[in-house]
């Protein structure tokens, strides 16, 4: 205690904690409003100095005010950050970010990740923040919530994820590469916490889009480890994921097995899964029986129980708010009160606390702002009212910002005992710790929703009528609220009901062939209404009618088709054909719209005569200038060419197969498209290649730092196109001369954009030049015709100069932008080679260096004797043939040295290293990957795992009230 009150303040924020459960305040409404705009303005300040000094990294450094990429590159404070926005109230950054995302964030990105930061970070950060976005008025797409770009996003990064799945166990590997899949060499090895943590981010993305492979990897992944407990029913702390052995035998409610358990409670409660809660009382029992020490909670063997590291893990923290969730809140408070002790002793809680000892672990000592202490101290309040967690979240806000803050966010702590500050501030500070804190002080908030209907908001689309907004609000282990009154507008909503028919059955003849036979039938047992049947002298035709309405009221519905009974229209047709005219045109329009997707381009295919008309043409028949090209550019426009027709014509020049690559054909090629369209991509090659021309770029030079500076100076030239383009060349360039010669560096930027800026005005000139179009089009009657280029004759409709006459059309910055896209590939390309290439050969020099300095200190092999004919014992035959055993030693050796040395140098060789590395970018391990394949076999798996049909919903234990409307029984659905 002593050292920890070095300040007078400090002491006494700790010291006012010595009575433990028992609050010594009273806490009015105006107080804890007070509060909770502290915990605003604590992430202000943090989320300010972020945006400010490190938006485009990771995380904040918070001492030294920059930034810093740890888990992927991906901007993922903001991400992480982006739902407490809306908890507190701020929409209008809600908006700004949720804009910023949708236009800049991609995940196709060759880096390896960790597939369980990934998952509770980014994937339940976007599905939140979709969620939350009708809250924050984003203007939402037709369908929402079941559409959205914040929810596409997730997805496409939820199965960037799903390869680790495909596993032996079905449980996932530790990493994946976002382009390419689990990378070659990954280690089968992960702990328990990344195997079980994925049930509810997946379980609502399956619920959203209708596609139930996310949540059923995550179930078998949780039934996998749930199959390899120990006899007595405790977890490992690592496990193999293809072998399923156990590597870490160490059993404990800590780091590596914490969100397992979280996940069993949250993943019931949010996919009204009750087999679940069923798996977690039964894995709670050995728990209690071998780790619970005294309130405490300690690391066991997994097979005997025996204590194996008695010690308290901050991660622990988390412990008594899932028991406040099932209802258990005596234990629960309890044990929260051991937890406060640790803080009360320090002012923060050590990564880990040594029970026996009563001190934090040494070099364990570090408090990197964890949340899970407050996250309890939430679910308790929520559920006993108890004042004196309020208090501890008044001492945890008071402590963080007196010894956290710096100028620019908040800082880990390194030491608890001397409150040392690190530099790094993790991103779930502003994801977790700020948001529980302010969900404590504010009871009103829409996230405490219960899951009435007077919270929620009535969302009537074509598909669904549901309830929005409602909650129950479950939060991930990352603490991104996930809506269950929003997952029930979607779920089983994404069926096609056009892959369940049988379309054969409408085809024309199918459908006459069943019609004349029912007309053979009908006419075969149709007997006159007005004759009795068989010895029937007192036949009542009315009472026969009666009777037969009457049995056809019984009768239960039919499940004959419709098109079966010979009904007609009122034109007289059958009902059959009608119907089955419905579903053709249907089924064509969805055709069609498919097309429409791929091609916006109205069909009207370009013929002979078309082209004769056109030709036909001349100057006289236009009153000026403008109608003239007019006239032209609407001919172009309106026919067009189909795709294996434009694939056997060679209209452009070779050099842009050359220069531009065949990606450039591709995509010339690609779709149907306008004669207009085609003459279009044809002049932004031809500029692009002439632009590259000018630039110098067409010779191989790649690896001198003056053309690394000639690149990113062309970069930045392309990046000024999104502002008027400065006639006055007055741009600012940050790319100086790191040697001072700014002229030289100016005098290149000029150059670079008098040639941006001439290539433009040529694009600008070439979309007004008619006898460009003329030629254009009359290499394609050439191509498509026998004609010879004599037999027609071309005749310009426009002079130059009345070409000059024509007004050019301005392009957009982003128009500029897009135009030059492929001269800024190849740019974007060679800097990229010449940057690789030149730290290529600093690590080569390096290598040699130190293989010079080691060949020096070795020692040359000594020579082998040379066996004679004067040493004793050895006749002359002898001698010759032990010469000759002795050269064939000597050669074998010298053999086995050389492979030696080869191997030794490709292991050691840059070069190597580098083929190798691009041989595994280029076998794409994501095409070995099969989605459906994995989930066939998954759905295997989970059959013995079949959804139990219990007798109750959800939750049979002591609770508080208020948990009952998590559950959300009577309105959603039962699991997929």
């Amino acid at each position: 205690m002593q050292k920890v009150c070095t300040n007078g303040i400090l002491c006494i924020i700790i010291l006012s904690l010595a009575t433990g459960g028992i609050s010594q305040k009273h806490y009015t409404r105006t107080r804890k409003l007070e509060l909770r705009e502290d915990v605003r303005r604590m992430f202000q300040h943090a989320y300010d100095g972020y945006l400010r000094h490190a938006g485009n990294y990771d995380e904040l450094r918070p001492l030294t005010c920059d930034g810093h990429d740890t888990w992927g590159s991906y901007s993922l404070t903001l991400i992480d950050a982006l739902d407490t926005l809306a908890t507190m109230g701020n929409f209008t950054e809600f908006r700004r970010v949720h804009a910023l995302l949708i236009e800049k964030m991609h995940f196709n990105k060759d880096i390896n990740v960790s597939v369980f930061e990934t998952n509770i970070r980014i994937v339940g950060g976007l599905l939140s923040a979709h969620l939350l976005s009708r809250r924050a008025g984003v203007e939402l797409e037709p369908g929402w919530p079941c559409n959205g770009p914040l929810l596409r996003m997730a997805e496409d990064v939820a199965r960037r994820l799903l390869p680790a799945f495909d596993t032996n166990t079905g449980m996932p590997y530790g990493t994946v590469n976002l382009r390419y899949g689990v990378p070659n060499g990954e280690t089968s090895i992960t702990c328990t916490a990344g195997v079980g943590t994925f049930l509810v981010e997946f379980g609502t993305l399956s619920r959203l889009t209708g596609n139930s492979i996310y949540e059923e990897v995550a179930l078998q992944a949780i039934y996998a480890l749930w199959e390899r407990r120990s006899s007595i029913g405790l977890f490992g702390n690592h496990i193999d994921v293809q072998s399923g052995r156990w590597t870490a035998l160490d059993s404990g409610i800590g780091a590596g097995v914490d969100s397992l358990f979280e996940y069993l409670v949250k993943g019931a409660i949010l996919l009204n899964r009750p087999e679940l809660l069923e798996l977690f009382a039964e894995a709670r029992t050995p728990i209690d029986k071998y780790m619970r020490k005294d309130d405490w909670y300690v690391w066991v063997g997994m097979n005997k129980g025996h204590v194996t590291l008695p010690v308290f893990q901050s991660l622990e923290s988390f412990w008594p708010g899932i028991l406040s969730i099932v209802g258990d809140t005596e234990p629960a408070m309890r044990t929260m009160t051991r937890y406060i002790s640790v803080w009360k002793k320090y002012g923060f809680l050590p990564e880990f606390f040594n029970i026996p000892a009563g001190e934090a672990s040494p070099n364990r000592e570090v408090y990197p702002l964890r949340p899970e202490l407050i996250e309890s101290a939430m679910y308790l309040y929520r559920a006993t009212k108890n004042e004196y967690l309020l208090e501890l979240g008044e001492h945890m806000l008071e402590t963080i910002e007196f010894s956290a803050k710096t100028k620019c966010g908040y800082a880990t702590i390194r030491n608890v005992v001397t409150h040392e500050k690190e530099n790094r501030m993790e991103s779930f500070f502003l994801a977790e710790t700020t948001k529980y804190l302010y969900l404590l002080f504010d009871e009103d908030n829409f996230l405490h929703n219960e899951g009435e209907d007077r919270h929620g908001e009535l969302l009537d689309t074509e598909e669904n009528v549901c309830v929005v907004q409602a909650g129950a609000y479950i939060f991930n282990t990352e603490a991104h609220p996930m809506d269950m009154s929003a997952l029930h507008c979607c779920h089983n909503m994404k069926e096609d009901i056009f892959t369940m028919l049988d379309l054969p059955r409408f085809s024309a003849k199918a459908i006459f062939e069943r019609s004349s036979q029912q007309r053979v039938t009908a006419q075969e047992k149709w007997k006159p209404q007005c004759q009795p049947n068989k010895g029937s002298s007192n036949y009542d035709i009315s009472s026969m009618d009666r009777n037969s309405d009457r049995d056809r009221d019984r009768e239960t519905p039919s499940t004959t088709m419709a098109v079966d009974i010979e009904v007609f229209d009122e034109y007289q047709q059958p009902a059959a054909d009608v119907l089955v005219g419905n579903f053709e045109r249907i089924r064509e329009e969805r055709e069609l719209n498919r097309s429409l997707l791929d091609s916006k381009v109205p069909r009207n295919q370009l013929t002979v005569s078309d082209l004769d008309e056109f030709y036909q043409q001349s100057r006289e028949n236009f009153a000026n200038a403008e109608d003239t090209l007019s006239y032209v550019l609407n001919f172009m426009s309106n026919f067009t060419m189909d795709v294996a027709f434009i694939r056997g014509l060679q209209l452009y020049d070779v050099n842009i197969s050359r220069v531009l690559g065949t990606g450039a054909q591709k995509e010339y090629e690609g779709r149907m498209r306008s004669l207009w369209q085609l003459f279009e991509l044809e002049q932004q090659f031809a500029i692009n290649i002439r632009l590259i021309e000018r630039l110098g770029l067409h010779n191989n030079q790649a690896d001198s730092d003056v053309m690394r500076r000639y690149l990113a100076d062309i970069l930045h030239s392309l990046d000024s196109l999104n502002h008027p383009y400065n006639t006055d060349n007055e741009t600012v360039n940050p790319y100086t001369d790191r040697d001072g010669d700014v002229g030289q560096n100016q005098s290149d930027v000029t150059t670079i954009q008098k040639a941006i800026f001439e290539a433009l005005l040529d694009y600008e000139f070439a979309m007004l030049n008619t006898t460009a179009m003329q030629e254009f089009v009359h290499r394609v009657y050439i191509m498509g015709t026998t004609e010879t280029q004599t037999q027609l004759q071309l005749k310009p409709l426009l002079s130059a100069a009345e070409l000059d006459t024509l007004e050019m059309v301005e392009l957009e910055p982003l128009e500029q932008r897009e135009l030059f896209k492929y001269t800024r590939r190849i740019v974007e390309f060679r800097k990229r080679m010449s940057e690789t290439v030149d730290r290529l050969q600093t690590i080569m020099q390096d290598l040699n260096t130190a293989k010079a300095t080691e060949s020096e200190v070795l020692p040359l092999p000594m020579p082998m004797p040379e066996l004679t004919a004067n040493e004793p014992g050895l006749s002359p035959d002898k001698t010759a043939s032990a010469k000759q055993e002795q050269q064939q030693q000597l050669q074998s050796q010298q053999q086995h040295q050389q492979l030696q040395d080869q191997e030794q140098h490709q292991e050691g060789s840059v070069w190597s290293q580098f083929v190798q590395n691009i041989l595994r970018k280029t076998t794409v391990h994501r095409v070995k990957f099969d989605e459906a394949a994995l989930l066939e076999k998954t759905r295997k798996s989970l059959e013995k795992h079949a959804h139990k049909h219990l007798t109750y919903e959800l939750f049979s234990c002591r609770r508080p009230g208020y948990i009952e409307a998590f559950a959300y029984r009577d309105y959603y659905p039962e699991a997929m």
